[in-house]
C-alpha cells in the first residue's frame, strides 16, 4: 500500500509541474509569430510580389542595355 501512495504522490507532483509549465505556451506563441512572418515574406517575395516585380524591371533594363551595347 505504501508503494501506491508514493506513485500517487509522484504523479501529483508531475502533473502539478506540467500544468504550471509555460514552455508549451511560449512555443505556440513562437509558432504563430513564425507563421505570420512566413505569410508576409511570401506576399512580398511571391510570384506577383512587389520585390519580384522590381527585380524583374531592374534585370530587364540591364538586359536591354547590355544587348544594345553589344550590338
Amino acid at each position: 500500500m505504501m508503494y501506491l501512495s508514493a506513485v500517487r504522490a509522484q504523479t501529483r507532483a508531475f502533473l502539478g509541474k506540467f500544468v504550471k509549465s509555460e514552455k508549451g505556451v511560449t512555443a505556440i506563441e513562437y509558432a504563430i509569430v513564425a507563421a505570420g512572418v512566413a505569410a508576409v515574406v511570401f506576399v512580398i517575395f511571391g510570384n506577383s510580389g512587389p520585390v519580384k516585380q522590381m527585380l524583374d524591371g531592374v534585370f530587364n533594363k540591364l538586359s536591354s542595355r547590355m544587348s544594345s551595347m553589344i550590338s
